[in-house]
């Protein structure tokens, strides 16, 4: 079960970063005014990504493992 939650927690973390960080600004536009992010909030969906991969670690280690 950890192993599943561990594996869920990552990749939701990863796509939570990616989708912040390349909403977060658009690419190939060197107007000031267009330095908006696409998706308002697209910097916090970045963070969510960071701390959901940090609480998979955390949740690997707290829970039991089956052999156990």
């Amino acid at each position: 079960m950890r192993r599943t939650v561990t594996i869920g927690l990552v990749v939701l973390g990863f796509a939570l970063m990616l989708i912040g960080f390349l909403t977060a600004a658009p690419w190939g536009s060197s107007l000031e005014a267009d330095s908006n992010p696409v998706i308002v909030g697209a910097p916090v969906l970045f963070l969510l990504g960071i701390v959901s991969v940090v609480t998979a670690a955390v949740l690997y280690e707290v829970l039991p493992d089956k052999h156990q």
